[in-house]
């Protein structure tokens, strides 16, 4: 599970960074055309002062002002010339690539096979569309005790048979029925991309990895569904169901029982959904 959401993590990370990647390639490209106009100016003005001082060479100089101005400068044309410069380069990173890969380089690692390693692009889906989850929506829990509240929470029934709890953080406004998608990315941490201004006025950003950067991403609630029970009163307009959790004691407790239980409350948004969601739970039993 952790890994999944690894991968959903670094998806996020790469995705800004390919925006960022983005925006430096046009502002490269910019910089290009901008030195190509300038360096044309610049010649120009020089021929044509050359051509005043030395009037005796005139066919020495005229072959070139006429290569300067026949050259066309035209945006597209100059895009074109990048482009077509840089294409040439990758393919020469590529060749070298695969020649150092037929004298002895790794392939593509486990879990890619059939894969094009020529292709580059590998796509990682969502961690709620694998095969290993079940089901997932966005639901409420309650507590068993008195003073307990309705929390909202993003419920995830696994292929091993397990119902985990993930409580949506303080910062966010989610309700029950929003969307899993954008609930479970709201439990992924920021990606904070620093820009020039930032910068000028915090300096550049200290590379850290944070102690609990995947706090949100654990859940709050593990419950085995073998080892639970599901209670729910079918009557009108009731959404809310009662799950019981036979737990084994471990440490000091073990000495007086060998088993207890946890309970707590779940509800969904209509009837129909609730009873949906206990045929979900009761088929990983």
């Amino acid at each position: 599970m952790h890994y999944r959401m690894s991968v959903a993590f670094l998806s996020a990370c790469w995705e800004k960074c390919s925006s960022e990647l983005s925006k430096l390639f046009s502002s490269m490209k910019e910089i290009e055309c901008t030195r190509r106009f300038r360096l044309r100016e610049i010649l120009l003005t020089f021929l044509e002062r050359q051509e005043r001082l030395w009037l005796g060479l005139p066919s020495v100089l005229t072959p070139v002002l006429k290569g300067l101005t026949d050259k066309p400068m035209d945006r597209s044309s100059i895009e074109n010339d990048v482009q077509s410069s840089i294409r040439l380069r990758a393919q020469n990173l590529q060749r070298e690539d695969v020649e150092r890969k037929s004298k002895g380089g790794h392939g593509p690692g486990p879990g890619l096979a059939g894969v094009d390693p020529g292709d580059g692009n590998f796509e990682l889906t969502s961690p709620l569309m694998s095969d290993l989850l079940f089901k997932a929506k966005v639901i409420e829990k309650k507590g068993h005790g008195m003073m307990t509240s309705w929390k909202t929470t993003l419920a995830v029934v696994t292929a091993d048979s397990f119902l985990h709890l993930f409580d949506m953080p303080t910062t966010v406004k989610f309700h029950s029925g929003s969307a899993p998608e954008v609930a479970f990315h709201a439990l992924l941490p920021p990606v904070i991309v620093p820009t020039k201004e930032t910068i000028a006025k915090h300096g550049y950003p200290k590379i850290s990895v944070p102690k609990a950067w995947c706090q949100n991403l654990t859940p709050t609630e593990s419950i085995v569904l073998p080892n639970s029970t599901i209670s729910f009163q079918d009557e009108k307009g009731n959404s809310a169901f009662e799950i019981t959790e036979t737990v084994f004691n471990s440490g000091t407790a073990r000495k007086f029982f060998t088993t207890s239980t946890k309970k707590m409350y779940l509800r969904t948004v209509t009837r129909e959904e609730t009873i949906d969601w206990i045929a979900a739970l009761k088929a990983h039993k």
